[in-house]
């Protein structure tokens, strides 16, 4: 049996090629708002806990994901997606009472996928975010995922917010 928990906040702005929409208010909680445009990865963190029993010994892990220094772009068209650029990640875990942690920088990612909305509610096929972990490689928002997202006010911060657990049996 395993149990993973993952969180995951990931946070974009408009780029200023996108001004149209500065001045205009936005209703966050009406279905019909377009993502479609260019946005600018301002931060994104996930933190992931995994729970496993194993013929009756129960192995407990915690990782966390921090994205800094990014010059990272996501671009929605009306059904698609593209995410481009470069950024560090910053990754902890502990198992077993031990805690690793290191940076590495990841220049010229390219990634894609497709995305339908329903409401609050973004379903992504795709990978948004990809790392290393101990020289194997990691993708965050891989396959299909639901996330909620919402637009700030001004329409010019779209976040991402994902809280999902996910049981397996393992044989």
């Amino acid at each position: 049996f395993s149990l993973f928990v993952l969180l995951t906040a990931f946070t974009c702005e408009n780029e200023a090629l996108d001004s149209d929409l500065t001045n205009q208010e936005f209703d966050t909680n009406d279905s019909s708002i377009s993502v479609v445009g260019s946005w600018m990865l301002l931060n994104m963190s996930a933190d992931v806990n995994s729970e496993t029993n194993f013929q009756g010994t129960e192995f407990v892990s915690q990782s966390s994901i921090e994205i800094n220094n990014s010059n990272y772009v996501l671009v929605f068209d009306e059904s698609s997606y593209t995410v481009s650029g470069d950024y560090e990640a910053t990754v902890s875990s502990t198992f077993d009472n031990e805690t690793t942690s290191y940076t590495d920088s990841y220049t010229n990612v390219e990634g894609l996928g497709t995305y339908f909305t329903n409401g609050n509610v973004m379903t992504v096929d795709g990978t948004f975010i990809e790392f290393d972990f101990e020289g194997m490689p990691m993708e965050l928002d891989q396959g299909e995922q639901t996330v909620e997202y919402s637009l700030s006010a001004d329409g010019q911060t779209l976040t991402f917010n994902q809280d999902e657990v996910q049981n397996t049996n393992e044989g």
